[in-house]
């Protein structure tokens, strides 16, 4: 289960934050999570909820998954699209097509308890 990594690097980089700006605790946690990123929701949520037991900043922390679609894009005209099994670019119709997005891990939004 590699989500229990992930979260481990994400409160890390977290802690390092609150550090910085001299936060008490972490209210919530928005982390965007691409549908190619390989990540298990309900692992991650599981991990969390285990990490948070163990470390008092996180204890009354909410995170929240926001799932971000893999889109395709073409490389003639620049449209982006959902259709993943398209083929072709249904703007232009040429079969120049990559991949874009959907394959991301990052937190996107963080609330931090800062007292005076």
């Amino acid at each position: 289960m590699h989500e229990t990594s992930l979260v481990i690097a994400m409160c890390t980089q977290i802690e390092e934050m609150i550090r910085a700006q001299k936060a008490q605790k972490v209210v919530s946690i928005t982390v965007r999570v691409g549908e190619f990123s390989g990540v298990e929701e309900e692992a991650f949520n599981f991990a969390f909820e285990v990490y948070k037991k163990e470390h008092p900043l996180f204890r009354e922390t909410t995170l929240k998954l926001e799932r971000v679609p893999a889109l395709k894009k073409c490389l003639n005209c620049g449209e982006e699209f959902k259709e993943l099994y398209q083929r072709s670019c249904p703007r232009c119709q040429k079969e120049e097509i990559t991949y874009s997005g959907g394959d991301e891990l990052e937190i996107a939004k963080l609330e931090l308890l800062v007292e005076d």
